[in-house]
C-alpha cells in the first residue's frame, strides 16, 4: 500500500472511531446528562463492564469534543468508582482521546484542524513546541490549569513531537489536575467535606505558588 493509501485508510479509521463513540454515547443519552449530576451518576453505575466502558468513552469524547467540561466528568468518575478506579478509567479515556486528537491532526493536516481551532491558537502552540525546549513547554502547558489542553492535543499533532513522547509527557502533565478532580468526587460521595476543603485549599495554594514563581522568573533580567 502506498503512503497516500495508508493515510487515507488511517483517516477513514479515525473518522469511524469518532463516529462510533459519539453515536454510542448519544444513544445512551449521556450527552444530555452532563449538567445533571444525578442522571450522569446513574448512567455510570450500570452493572458489569457497561459503567466503566461508558466512563472511558465519556472521557474520550470530552477530549475529542473539547467543549464538554472535563472537570464534571472526572468528578463524576471519582464519585461513582472511587479515587483509584475513577482515576484509572478517566486516565485511559483521556489519553485515548488525546492520542486520537494527535493522530487526527497528523493525518488530516493543518487546513482541516484550522476549521475548528483558530490559526492564532495553533500558531502559539507551534511556537511553544517547535524549539529546543518544546518537550518542557508541552509538560507545563498540560500541567497549568485554565489552558485549552484538548486543543493543544490537536496542535501537538502538527509538531515534530512523536506520539509516544506526546502521550507520556501530556499524561504526566494532566495527572495532578485529574487526581484532584477524581479525589474531590470520591470525597463528595463519602460526604467527607472536611477533606474536600483541605484538598481544594492545597490545590489552590500549589497553583498560586507556581504562578508566583513563574511571575518572578519572568521579571528576572536575562
Amino acid at each position: 500500500m502506498t503512503a497516500n493509501g495508508k493515510k487515507r485508510l488511517l483517516a477513514i479509521i479515525l473518522t469511524a472511531i469518532a463516529a462510533a463513540v459519539s453515536y454510542t454515547l448519544w444513544r445512551s443519552g449521556i450527552f444530555h446528562q452532563i449538567t445533571n449530576k444525578e442522571e450522569l451518576v446513574g448512567s455510570l453505575r450500570r452493572e458489569g463492564f457497561a459503567g466503566p466502558l461508558l466512563c472511558i468513552g465519556l472521557q474520550f469524547a470530552q477530549v475529542v469534543i473539547f467543549v464538554i467540561p472535563g472537570e464534571i466528568t472526572q468528578f463524576a468518575a471519582g464519585y461513582v468508582f472511587g479515587a483509584g478506579l475513577g482515576f484509572v478509567y478517566s486516565l485511559v479515556g483521556i489519553m485515548l482521546g488525546s492520542a486520537f486528537n494527535f493522530y487526527f491532526a497528523r493525518v488530516f493536516g493543518r487546513p482541516v484542524v484550522e476549521k475548528f481551532i483558530r490559526p492564532e491558537t495553533l500558531h502559539k502552540i507551534d511556537n511553544a513546541l517547535n524549539n529546543a525546549k518544546g518537550k518542557s513547554a508541552l509538560f507545563l502547558l498540560f500541567l497549568l490549569p485554565g489552558l485549552p489542553k484538548d486543543a493543544m492535543s490537536y496542535g501537538a499533532g502538527l509538531s515534530r513531537i512523536t506520539l509516544g513522547e506526546f502521550v507520556f509527557i501530556s499524561g504526566l502533565g494532566r495527572t495532578p489536575a485529574l487526581v484532584l478532580s477524581v479525589l474531590l468526587g470520591s470525597q463528595a460521595y463519602n460526604q467527607d467535606y472536611r477533606r474536600m476543603v483541605i484538598t481544594a485549599i492545597a490545590a489552590g495554594a500549589a497553583i498560586g505558588l507556581y504562578a508566583l514563581y513563574a511571575r518572578r522568573r519572568r521579571q528576572q533580567p536575562t
